[in-house]
């Protein structure tokens, strides 16, 4: 496997930014052979929890392993602490993992751009990032999955009074929306899922796992019932574990597992 640090100039972000991506080697006979190796590769968008970057996942987990034995190219951008959201006032992170940064790869990388090669995954904020992502674009992501995620970013704004040491920056993301109007706009996944289930549009694989030990443990249970009450289709694991990179490595296995993967070019 190749391990590559990009660091380029992002116009949605306004600033360089960095990304950590896995691609597979090729074949031996295919490194000596006189030409251009033949084929893209499925794509995994992996995305990190609130105080992570795109090294996380590459530090604490075995993705490079599990990806190799899977012929997976994997990608893990930074975002910082945004919910993957376009801010009001700041960098524009869902016009950048949508439009920029898969245009830029498949420029330079063997990317398969095919939506049955393309997937999303992400642990906590990511897991809410994924989801909201890949429902914000049907079309473009065959699965998503979350790992310990949430369905809405309202709920630090819910406690009275909000505290003022919150990490993620609601002001420069939300402007003056109101908790209410967060939770029953496209930013909520699961107004995002039923408004495209109410269209008779298409919804990615949606895979759903949480400890049970988790503190958001309940949002998932709830998310389960109301996505079951509305028809989705999806697929939901408790197991035993907390909010800890022990439960991301063990489980993001069982994503692998889950996502419907070729295991050699495409």
């Amino acid at each position: 496997m190749a391990l590559i640090r990009l660091n380029y100039p992002s116009q949605a972000l306004a600033h360089n930014t960095e990304v950590t991506i896995i691609l597979p080697d090729p074949d031996k006979d295919q490194l000596l052979a006189k030409g251009k190796a033949k084929g893209k590769y499925q794509v995994l968008y992996l995305l990190h929890g609130t105080h992570g970057d795109h090294t996380d996942w590459s530090r604490y987990t075995a993705i490079e392993r599990y990806a190799r034995e899977r012929c997976l190219a994997v990608v893990m951008p930074s975002c910082g602490n945004a919910f993957y959201q376009d801010m009001v006032s700041g960098p524009q992170y869902k016009t950048f993992l949508l439009d920029e940064l898969p245009n830029y790869l498949s420029g330079i990388l063997p990317l398969s751009r095919e939506r049955e090669d393309v997937f999303i995954a992400g642990l906590s904020m990511g897991g809410y990032g994924a989801l909201h992502l890949a429902l914000s674009r049907p079309r473009q992501f065959m699965a998503a999955a979350s790992l310990s995620g949430v369905f809405t970013f309202s709920m630090p704004l819910k406690e009275e009074p909000v505290r003022e040491d919150l990490p993620w920056p609601f002001m420069a993301m939300i402007g003056d929306l109101s908790v209410r109007q967060i939770d029953r706009s496209r930013r909520n996944v699961l107004v995002q899922a039923k408004q495209l289930l109410d269209k008779k549009e298409p919804l990615p694989a949606l895979f759903i796992s949480v400890g049970t030990e988790d503190f958001t443990l309940n949002y998932n249970r709830d998310a389960k019932r109301r996505l079951s009450k509305m028809g989705a289709a999806f697929t939901y694991e408790e197991h035993p574990g907390a909010h800890t990179w022990a439960y991301w490595d063990t489980h993001i296995q069982r994503v692998l597992d889950w996502l419907p993967l070729k295991k050699e070019r495409v």
